[in-house]
């Protein structure tokens, strides 16, 4: 059996809630139940992540993956695509620059 999966999403702030964050943590919370993947996956609400400008954010672990700038409507594709079959949304990965974000720094 694979490891179980964390999903953190930033809702901390003064951005990441004008952005959807709250929104998108409850829809990722009702999309992992309605498929029954509350034994495979949590999701979790987090502290600033530092990548205000590109909320909302969402860190996935085991595999170390950051999704952001995405919408209400990705999030059935995260979940289908990511946690389901292994599938990293290509689309909707962030690359850190060096520095920047995994919880350095403050949100605006």
């Amino acid at each position: 059996m694979s490891p179980k999966r964390r999903i953190y999403v930033d809702i901390s702030g003064s951005t990441c809630p004008t952005k959807g964050s709250v929104e998108v943590l409850e829809a990722l919370r009702a999309e992992v139940a309605r498929r029954g993947l509350q034994d495979q996956v949590t999701v979790e609400a987090r502290g600033c992540f530092g990548l205000c400008r590109l909320a909302p954010n969402l860190y996935i672990e085991p595999e170390n993956v950051w999704y952001s700038r995405f919408t209400l409507a990705d999030v059935k594709e995260i979940i289908e695509e990511h946690i389901v079959h292994g599938r990293i949304v290509r689309r909707l990965v962030h690359a850190h620059p060096e520095g920047e974000g995994h919880g350095r720094g403050h949100c605006a």
